[in-house]
């Protein structure tokens, strides 16, 4: 070690060299001022600019600031390279710097500069009194100030720089090998020789010139050494991930983009052989529209190859939380961005940094043409490791695709923990392949690097370490500096080749950490159930209103509102890990969006309905029986008024054979009910259900009539609500920990119990509790006839830390339950038999969970929650938490949600349906219009067990887009109605290509369904 240390110490030295200060400070003034007012700023003539000196004070959150300044060369650096070393109080802090940086020299962008990327480039050519006109954006996040700024010029030497690095990477490697390795000492020895020979003394710059010829010519030994022939292969892409917000807003992520960005184009005109890739949309549409400078240049280095493009979502959405058709237009339209923009088709979804992964996304991906899903973040897992990281992933309906996992992390690493933005050293390298578990099967790799999160992306220091072991050094796997994609092609063809060679993972990739992202800041989840619901109401509309009366297809509006919530969706907005202020831009974003909405779904009305009609809008594929709620009496005489948990009033119709996919005259369908309901302060019945409750407000019983069965077992208390400390060790809005029930409070009896609601059409109580400082408000609620109980919650909560969960312990023989995702459900154990069942202690759902015996079940049902846990006959659903990092005000304040608990003779499709109804509700829409739209169906599904997830226009404009799903995992044959208006039909892709024709006879479609299959039908009229 002594004689590491010796070397190490030795290339510091040489280090120093590197960059030479040529002691000449540039003047900067500068100017506070917001990144909207970046054309004034760049055109400014500077005059009334602030002088900086030493002691300036400046930066706050979310501030913007600009330095400008000439810099003039001195004499004495005539033909050499100068840089600008930035001196500012960098900070790096949870995957940022900050500050942060975009510089122009003479108007022009030039790179980005961080505490990762300090100098830029001035010129190649130095000419003794040249000047340069110099500007500099710079950005702040964080709550504390800077001192100073600074620029100063300095002399890059370019030979130093080469031999440091032909010196410092195998030193590097050196230090990892076992000390009787012999290619350490072989490494040691010639690193040895070559700085022996360097003449660091000051005085004579030829001696020195000569001196580093002679290293140089030493430390080549090293790279013309032979090594193991079949040594493996690691193949190395730079890349930087730009969370779109997190610790920071999407506004500044837009600056942070730009100066990514500027720095990979700029490293590309130092290293030709950099290749770079990048994956996010939403971010190049961003760049595209404020640094259209920096986008097209980043077009010209896509044709040359150099910069890949690559990934087909939209963005990085959480794919856990983000509805089923949600996930489609993410993939539709990032495919759709990438092709028209770059000529580019992904191939792959990239999803690094998502908390746990869908078991629909094979069949997501295999119907959209893409073959390869690449993470790395299964490896933070806090109780089991993946037994493997290259396999095929098979989802909920047999589909199977290739899938990797990332395996970067230092060589000495103890953990099972990876990384997607390694600085990358040799460590990296070596540990990539060290960390590898199937080393006997695959001898070629693949890595990212570049600094990540908040961007930045690769250095200098990382490309000249890539170039020396693309050199080949002794010990260290041999690296090949290349686009990702040939080396995914490779590695498919020997999956597809030898597919009996590779591993089958079966069902979701469920992430064994971060699992309070399913329900921390409720009410992003519930704007987004809510956005999801709406724009399939207001795409319903419009194909109607184009196909009844003639009114062009609103598809810019619509794709502006999808634009809204897909951003809403990133894997730091949706799971409620962000800061305040990323929700009080959310908040906004949803206020223009349901503004928006509402405006075009009256104007679709406008030109469908007649002035003084009132139709019932059914956008699910199915006829429906059921309830009209509206906020006013829509029919006099008729109905029931209700109560709300929140204080509100709203009206109950009962209605009857509302068809499918139609807008339908109300009149023709209101029913009367008998009620067979009643109701006290303790007791809640209707011919189906009958319920006790407790003095502390918990369902002692919940008798099931027809069955002749309580659902609830001996002494169990239904609807109980827990509450828990919620103080996880790290991490806190992304975590709950397995220990949480170490530590419940209690809740008290209720502040008032009261009958709310006598029928008769429903029944209900209002139950009223306060715990600490907060209130919980629930109308508990029963409909004639109904099969369920509906929870409706008003909570006005001002806690932290603390977890809130709704109780139910089930009298049914289950080891398992199921819970709906996108386009399915899985089956999750409901017992801890094993580490990977303890670890499930949380986990993810759609609209319902369900646990069931052959011919009775329970499930539960939701309008906006994510997260769930199921432990022997107890199922939970989660309803709130406060977590105080990285937002201390999380879940502070009025949530409004409502859940059901329903009881079934073993029929899935009755849970499906009871979900969909509980979500997708009937409407009533009054319009203006002069003429009345005809009432038929535009689609109907004749056949149980199938269901209508979307209908659209195509994105091309050619026909309409229905998408149908088979949802109970079974094989079955179904009968589809279309309405006159449609003449031919072809199945499609997701993507919505392809076009084989479909047999319509009489206006039906026979469609042959595999278990959970997804069907996309083009639909056009008569040709």
């Amino acid at each position: 070690m002594k004689r590491i240390r010796k070397l190490d110490n030795l290339l510091a030295r040489l280090q120093e060299r590197i960059f030479v200060p040529l002691q000449v400070e540039v003047p900067l003034v500068y100017a506070p001022a917001a990144a909207s007012e970046r054309p004034v700023m760049v055109a400014s003539d500077r005059a009334g600019w602030t002088p900086v000196n030493r002691d300036l004070i400046w930066g706050e959150p979310d501030g913007y600031y600009w330095f400008g300044g000439r810099a003039r060369l001195p004499d004495g650096v005539d033909g050499k390279r100068i840089v600008v070393h930035v001196e500012a109080a960098f900070g790096s802090v949870m995957g940022r710097s900050d500050p942060q940086c975009l510089v122009r020299v003479d108007g022009a962008i030039r790179q980005g500069v961080d505490g990762n990327h300090r100098e830029f480039l001035l010129t190649n050519d130095g000419r003794p009194s040249r000047e340069f006109d110099i500007l500099i954006e710079a950005g702040t996040i964080e709550d504390r100030r800077q001192l100073g700024f600074g620029c100063h010029l300095q002399v890059h030497d370019l030979e130093v720089d080469d031999l440091y690095y032909d010196l410092r990477v195998p030193l590097d490697v050196a230090r990892l090998l076992a000390d009787d390795d012999p290619r350490r000492h072989f490494i040691l020895n010639a690193v040895e020789a070559a700085i022996d020979v360097v003449d660091l003394r000051p005085g004579s710059d030829a001696r020195f010139r000569a001196s580093l010829a002679d290293a140089k010519a030493k430390a080549a030994a090293i790279y013309t050494a032979q090594d193991f022939e079949d040594k493996p292969v690691i193949v190395a892409t730079g890349h930087t991930h730009i969370d779109v917000a997190w610790l920071w807003r999407v506004r500044e992520t837009r600056q942070k983009m730009a100066r990514s960005m500027a720095t990979a184009l700029s490293l590309m005109q130092d290293f030709p052989d950099y290749r770079f890739m990048y994956n996010q949309c939403v971010l190049l549409d961003y760049l595209a529209e404020d640094y259209p400078e920096l986008f097209d240049r980043i077009s010209a280095e896509v044709k040359t190859g150099r910069f890949e493009i690559e990934g087909a979502l939209w963005l990085e959405p959480d794919v856990n939380i983000a509805g089923g058709e949600a996930l489609v237009r993410h993939i539709l339209y990032g495919v759709d961005y990438h092709r028209k923009t770059f000529g580019v088709r992904p191939k792959m979804i990239w999803l690094p940094d998502t908390f746990g992964y869908s078991a629909s996304l094979p069949q997501l991906m295999e119907k959209s043409g893409l073959d390869t899903f690449v993470t790395h973040k299964l490896s933070w897992n806090d109780t089991n490791r993946m037994p493997n990281e290259t396999m095929f992933w098979q989802g909920i309906d047999g589909t199977k695709v290739a899938a990797y996992f990332l395996t970067t992390q230092p060589y000495d690493s103890k953990s099972i923990g990876t990384t997607y933005c390694p600085n990358l050293k040799p460590t990296h390298v070596m540990g990539t392949w060290r960390r590898h578990g199937q080393q006997a099967l695959n001898s070629e790799l693949f890595l990212v690097y570049g600094h990540g999160d908040g961007g930045g992306g690769p250095t200098r220091e990382m490309l000249q370490n890539i170039r020396r072991m693309e050199r080949g050094i002794p010990g260290c796997p041999k690296v090949d500096h290349a686009p990702m994609r040939p080396f995914f092609e490779r590695l498919l063809a020997r999956m597809e080749a030898e597919p009996e060679r590779f591993p089958i993972w079966v069902g979701e990739l469920y992430a064994e950490f971060h699992r309070g992202t399913l329900t921390s800041v409720a009410k992003n989840k519930r704007n987004n159930r809510l956005a999801e619901i709406a724009l399939r109401d207001v795409e319903t509309l419009a194909v109607m209103a184009e196909q009844f009366a003639g009114v062009a297809y609103p598809a810019e509006e619509i794709r502006r509102l999808w634009d809204i919530v897909m951003l809403n969706q990133f894997h730091d907005i949706l799971p409620g890990s962000s800061i305040g202020a990323v929700y009080d831009d959310s908040d906004e974003d949803y206020a223009r969006f349901f503004a928006a909405i509402d405006a075009l779904t009256q104007s679709l009305a406008d030109a469908l309905v007649k002035a003084g009609d009132q139709r019932l809008l059914n956008a699910a594929g199915r006829s429906r029986d059921g309830w009209l709620v509206s906020g006013e009496a829509p029919a006099e005489g008729q109905g029931q008024a209700i109560m709300r948990a929140d204080g509100s009033t709203a009206h109950l119709l009962a209605v009857r054979a509302v068809p499918a996919l139609s807008l339908s005259d109300l009149r023709q369908h209101l029913a009367t009910v008998a009620d067979g309901l009643s109701v006290s302060e303790t007791h809640l019945e209707n011919d189906r259900l009958s319920i006790r409750f407790d003095a502390l407000g918990r369902m002692t019983s919940i008798l099931d009539r027809k069955n002749g069965r309580d659902i609830l077992p001996p002494g169990g208390l239904g609807n109980q609500l827990q509450i828990f400390r919620d103080m996880p060790a790290q991490f806190d809005a992304w975590d709950i920990d397995a220990d949480f029930e170490d530590h419940p409070y209690a809740l008290d009896r209720p502040a008032s119990v009261t009958v709310v609601e006598r029928g008769p059409l429903r029944a209900a109580i209002r139950f009223e509790w306060h715990y600490e400082r907060s209130r919980i408000v629930q109308v508990v609620s029963l409909a004639a006839g109904a099969a369920q109980v509906e929870i409706d919650c008003f909570i006005d909560w001002h806690e932290h830390n603390t977890l809130l969960k709704a109780a139910f312990p089930v009298a049914v023989n289950a080891a398992s339950v199921d819970a709906e995702i996108q386009f399915g459900h899985v089956r999750r154990a409901s017992h801890r038999n094993t580490s990977w069942d303890s670890a499930r202690f949380e986990c993810s759902m759609q609209r319902w969970v369900d646990v069931s015996e052959p011919g009775f079940g329970v499930a539960l049902l939701n309008d906006c929650k994510y997260g769930y846990d199921a432990k022997g006959s107890t199922v939970r659903l989660t309803l709130l938490r406060s977590p105080t990092y990285p937002w201390t005000e999380a879940d502070q304040g009025e949530h409004r949600f409502r859940y059901a608990l329903m009881v079934h003779d073993g029929d899935k499709q009755a849970v499906h349906d009871a979900a969909e109804d509980f979500n997708l509700p009937l409407r009533l829409v009054q319009g203006s219009g002069d003429v009345a739209s005809k009432e038929a169906s535009l689609v109907e599904i004749e056949t149980e067990g199938v269901s209508l997830e979307a209908i659209k226009r195509a994105e091309d404009g050619d026909g309409v887009i229905v998408r149908l799903w088979e949802t109970q995992g079974r094989r079955r044959e179904a009968s589809v109605r279309l309405h006159p208006c449609f003449g031919e039909a072809h199945l499609v892709d997701l993507l919505e290509e392809g076009g084989d024709p479909l047999d319509l006879q009489g206006g039906r479609l026979k469609l042959s369904f595999k278990p959970f299959e997804i069907m996309t039908l083009r639909l056009r009229g008569s040709r």
